[in-house]
């Protein structure tokens, strides 16, 4: 556990979850604290991952560490982030936003740039959000993301009208031994059988959604003022039922803030999430994994952070994302395409 004193005013906390890759963790980490010495990175790891060179990371920076239980597809991405939001406030963090990253992430402006957007935005927060189930908002509704839809009918069903048990962490093994039990899921109403969250669900007779409270989804990865990361946390402390709820769907991570934010009607959301993230050749549990044949597309779009990357298969394209990102703060006006020499290939 990280026993580092943070400073304690900042304008962004960078928040990542991780578990791997500690070199291109550290790469992440170098780069925002270059570009922001004042920046406070805030390292949710998962004490069974890959284990991360606490001292080097703390050196680069306002860096802590904290340790914590993680999962896949389940409410310990929540617990993570919540248990972060308490240290904050348990150390008197005076922040203004907090990026929700992974470790797999990486910027496409210099972090100036997207600091100096977030200091002159009118929102209150960056969220890919949309109805899961369309037809079950009134037209009135708010739509957020246009032509957005988490996931198709029938998975979105399977994800939030079942009340699932877990069979334990997700592996390649249970994934091919539980592939034959998938055909329970065309034959019958019931039951539904997950091998991607390694899940048995059973139909609920009753959901926490419907007129009040309209089921929206999307991206985990956000950036949120205090203001809206402080009413998620509370709201979680205040409505425990409703916890419990969101511990038996799959992928909660995916709509519990969504549905949380846009249902208060407090909030000022930009559904424009500032990421870049290519569904196109993946299912919808897992995006594709970048190379440097995207580069083109990731400079050109108006994206701040981009996922997910991999430092061991394609290197190059951090070198070329690093040409834009690391340019200095005297070309942070200029906007996206103001430096670097990169024109593809």
């Amino acid at each position: 556990m990280d026993a580092k004193a943070p400073r304690t005013q900042t304008d962004v906390v960078y928040f990542m979850q991780t578990h791997t890759r500690p070199a291109q963790i550290e790469r992440l980490v170098t780069v925002i604290t270059e570009g922001n010495p004042a920046a406070l990175v805030l390292i949710s790891h998962d004490i069974a991952g890959q284990e991360l060179d606490i001292a080097r990371l703390q050196a680069l920076g306002n860096v802590h560490v904290l340790l914590h239980q993680g999962n896949y597809g389940d409410f310990s991405h929540l617990d993570r982030y919540f248990a972060a939001v308490d240290w904050l406030d348990e150390n008197g963090i005076e922040y203004s936003w907090l990026e929700n990253l992974s470790g797999q992430d990486y910027p496409l402006r210099p972090i100036a740039e997207i600091e100096a957007e977030l200091d002159r935005t009118r929102f209150d927060g960056f969220l890919q959000y949309s109805p899961v189930f369309p037809e079950r908002v009134p037209p009135n509704a708010d739509q957020g993301t246009a032509g957005y839809r988490l996931a198709p009918a029938f998975d979105a069903e399977m994800r939030y009208d079942y009340r699932h048990w877990r069979l334990g962490k997700a592996t390649d093994a249970k994934y091919r031994l539980m592939y034959p039990l998938m055909a329970l899921n065309l034959v019958q109403p019931w039951i539904r059988v997950s091998n991607s969250y390694a899940t048995v669900g059973v139909r609920r007779r009753h959901s926490l959604f419907g007129p009040g409270f309209h089921c929206y989804g999307g991206s985990f990865f956000c950036t949120l003022r205090a203001e809206c990361v402080r009413y998620i946390r509370d709201y979680a402390k205040a409505n425990p039922k409703a916890v419990a709820f969101f511990r038996t769907v799959m992928a909660p991570e995916e709509i519990f803030f969504h549905s949380v934010l846009v249902n208060s009607d407090q909030f000022k959301l930009s559904a424009d999430y500032k990421r870049y993230i290519d569904w196109s050749e993946q299912n919808y549990t897992h995006p594709k994994t970048l190379g440097v044949e995207d580069a083109p597309a990731l400079l050109a779009s108006n994206a701040h952070w981009a996922r997910k990357l991999d430092l061991d298969k394609d290197a190059e394209l951090f070198d070329i994302l690093d040409q834009q990102v690391r340019r200095g703060p005297e070309a942070a006006g200029r906007g996206v395409h103001g430096g670097g020499d990169y024109r593809g290939r």
